[in-house]
């Protein structure tokens, strides 16, 4: 029976030595996992560089898609300040002519409690009142006009 376990040991010991790498083999399979494992590294690294320069152009082009929108939006936004301006120089413009008016019909009724040559001085007067009015509201108008203008 010792026989037997002896031989047993002997056949295993032989086996194992048989599967045991030599050193030297040991070191070159080292050698070439590790190259591997490099140029695995590298071709991760040039994969995540291409990948990362892709998302980063995705990111500019929807930059600039943004700038170009805000862009014309800034514009859009400048022109319709600029038509309320205008507008508005209008509409201030009709007030002051219509308050200018007034006056004018209120000069002329006072006049009538004239005659002569102080009515014809009155009328002329309350004439060069309004004109000047209407000047005035005329270059307002124009002056507001052309703020908007260089708002564009």
């Amino acid at each position: 029976m010792k026989m037997r376990n002896l031989s047993l040991a002997l056949i295993s010991a032989f086996a194992l030595s048989a599967c045991q790498e030599k050193p030297a083999d040991t070191a070159k399979d080292v050698a070439e996992a590790r190259q591997e494992a490099s140029r695995e590294v590298t071709e991760a690294k040039i994969e995540a560089d291409k990948e990362v320069a892709a998302a980063n152009e995705e990111v500019a082009e929807a930059a600039q898609a943004l700038n170009e929108t805000a862009g014309e939006a800034r514009q859009e936004l400048t022109e319709a300040e600029s038509e309320a301006m205008i507008k508005a120089a209008d509409a201030q413009y009709d007030v002051m002519v219509a308050e200018a008016d007034g006056r004018q019909k209120v000069s002329k009724e006072k006049c009538d409690a004239f005659t002569g040559n102080e009515k014809d001085a009155c009328n002329s007067t309350a004439d060069a009142v309004y004109e000047a009015d209407k000047a005035a509201a005329t270059a307002i108008r124009d002056a507001a006009k052309v703020a908007a203008e260089r708002r564009l």
